[in-house]
């Protein structure tokens, strides 16, 4: 009895032990997590794996034991092309989270060099600062590391491009709202002062505009508002107790010199871009009606990209544009 007990037992733990031959799991690390992100960016195996210069194969296994972890297939063939499952599309925006807090761990990630970098900036601003600001940005930058690239973007409301930096989409954002959550940066650009665009011969041009003849008149303005509070422009007017009636709200501002050249219509924005239209159209630049706050540009960023030594290089050229701009102002400079 004695023997058949022990051999029964013998038998048992070599069926519960695991195959020396079996693969172990893979715990989810940096390396995964950066595959990851870039699988779910790009939805293609190959593009994942030139986006990270690794080999396509060995981005393969990393997305077999992606897989495995997260039991999902994260991305599945849909005709002649790879697409994200519901739960690849649900982990993008977490994934770009965990990269940015990682960035942390290393006190401003790799060495940067201008010269020989291939960095991507990312920012999102409005389209009523003047032209000649971007341009001077984009000439700095591509002098200085001509292997980089630059998107910039226009700017949803106040809340979104706060989420867009929370969650990596974009890297900084010019904003004129003054409020801010804890967890952003920001430094002042620009200070303009307000101004009132009309076209030439219009009525309201012939003699000091007053608040009233303002008041009473139709008017452009930009698309970009906050829920309960609307343009920029109306939130400063809340200030002076007064209301306008907006006839137009339009995302795409290079359509106003030519809506206000034909119409009777007012905008009022700064005075950098309301003179970079006057001096392309025919459109004449009236002081506004009262006393009111300038337009204060910040550039906001996350705390977690503060010490992040590429983005803080472009957020520095970024800086050097605006007092260019500033400079070029002060001494009557178009």
């Amino acid at each position: 009895m004695r023997t058949a007990r022990t051999v029964a037992t013998t038998k048992t733990m070599t069926t519960e032990r695991p195959s020396s031959n079996a693969e172990p799991v893979r715990r989810l690390d940096e390396s995964l997590i950066r595959s990851l992100n870039a699988l779910l960016v790009d939805a293609s195996v190959s593009r994942a794996a030139a986006r990270l210069g690794i080999a396509q194969s060995a981005l393969s296994r990393h997305l077999k034991a992606l897989r495995e972890i997260i039991g999902d297939e994260l991305l599945v063939r849909v005709g002649n092309r790879m697409v994200l499952t519901e739960r690849g599309e649900a982990l993008a925006a977490p994934v770009r989270r965990i990269l940015g807090d990682l960035s942390l761990l290393t006190a401003g990630g790799p060495e940067f060099s201008p010269t020989t970098s291939r960095q991507k900036f990312r920012l999102a601003a409005y389209d009523f600062l003047p032209k000649r600001f971007y341009a001077e940005l984009i000439r700095r930058v591509s002098l200085a590391s001509p292997e980089s690239e630059i998107t910039v973007r226009g700017l949803g409301d106040r809340f979104d491009h706060y989420r867009q930096l929370a969650d990596g989409e974009i890297d900084m954002a010019i904003s004129v709202w003054p409020e801010l959550p804890p967890h952003l940066r920001a430094t002042h650009l620009l200070s303009d002062e307000f101004v009132c665009v009309v076209r030439k011969g219009h009525p309201l041009a012939k003699g000091t505009l007053s608040l009233d003849a303002y008041l009473r008149a139709g008017h452009l303005s930009s698309l970009e508002h906050v829920a309960g509070q609307g343009s920029v422009m109306d939130a400063l007017l809340s200030t002076l107790g007064v209301s306008v009636h907006t006839a137009v709200r339009t995302q795409f501002l290079s359509l106003a010199p030519a809506i206000l050249a034909s119409t009777d219509l007012v905008f009022s924005t700064g005075r950098l871009l309301a003179e970079q239209m006057a001096a392309e159209s025919p459109l004449r630049v009236l002081p506004f009606p009262a006393a009111i706050k300038p337009l204060r540009y910040h550039l906001v960023w996350h705390e977690r990209t503060h010490k992040h030594r590429a983005l803080a290089w472009f957020r520095a050229e970024l800086i050097e544009a605006a007092r260019g701009l500033k400079r070029r102002q002060a001494s009557g400079g178009s």
